[in-house]
């Protein structure tokens, strides 16, 4: 009996064929797939360490912004405050980033981590910035009222001047006392005129800096407080828009069904 199969060769051969060609396919799918998902995997990280750096950056310019500390100076204060305002949105990139290359490799515990990482910082900083809010119009004021204290103190004394001329009962003393304040320029050797003229001339010119210095003191502290209430109702503003930003990535790490649930979530 004729061995078919060995006649036609051919028949018996094509099944292994197709076999070695479906093993080919596997094996260029699974190298495909494993080139995506290396590809994919480096450009996370890439992502997310770009991520790290912009916050790493906004950060540093907050510290030396601060820098040198003086924590219960009302100007520096509000310095911060500006520094932290300032920086928010290069830190809200960088949070999105790290987030969006957690989303892009979810597979990757470390991107996992430093999602949930960015998340808690993300409601914490959300907390800063509605602080911020109220302190600003607390420490704003005070912050001018010191700025104020050196022309407080300037017209107190020219005050005090005023009263030892009301008390000087002769020439000689008046004399005497005018060369001695400071920035006092030369008197003449006499007088031209009686010593009570002298006097009111000189309590008039010492009134006169008072009123100039209590009108200049008080435009001043007019213009400084429409300056803070401008920056403070422009700071409100970028603090409550970043702080409904953070508190979108606060709250994409928690499956909560609740907003405000998730964001308690976040915080711990």
């Amino acid at each position: 009996m004729l061995n078919f199969q060995a006649k036609i060769p051919f028949l018996s051969v094509a099944p292994f064929r197709k076999m070695e060609l479906k093993e080919e396919f596997e094996l260029l799918a699974e190298s495909d797939s494993a080139r995506r998902s290396n590809i994919r995997s480096k450009s996370s990280f890439t992502l997310a360490l770009l991520g790290w750096l912009i916050i790493g950056s906004a950060l540093n310019g907050i510290i030396f912004a601060s820098l040198p500390l003086k924590l219960s100076a009302p100007e520096w204060q509000l310095s911060l405050f500006g520094s932290i305002l300032s920086s928010s949105f290069n830190l809200l990139i960088g949070s999105t980033l790290i987030i969006v290359a957690q989303m892009f490799n979810t597979k990757e515990k470390i991107l996992k981590k430093w999602q949930g990482l960015v998340s808690r910082f993300s409601a914490w900083f959300v907390i800063l910035l509605l602080l911020i809010i109220p302190l600003q119009f607390f420490i704003g004021p005070r912050a001018i009222k010191q700025q104020a204290i050196p022309v407080a103190d300037a017209i107190n004394k020219i005050n005090g001047i005023v009263k030892t001329v009301n008390a000087v009962n002769s020439e000689p003393e008046l004399r005497a006392f005018l060369s001695s304040l400071p920035n006092q320029q030369a008197l003449p050797a006499k007088f031209d005129v009686p010593f009570p003229v002298i006097k009111q001339r000189v309590l008039d010119n010492v009134k006169a800096q008072i009123n100039l210095a209590n009108n200049n003191a008080q435009r001043k502290y007019s213009q400084d407080i429409q300056i803070f209430l401008k920056e403070a109702v422009r700071n409100t503003s970028e603090a409550i828009l970043m702080a409904a930003a953070f508190s979108t990535l606060a709250n994409l790490s928690f499956s909560a069904n609740n907003v405000f649930t998730r964001f308690i979530y976040s915080l711990l």
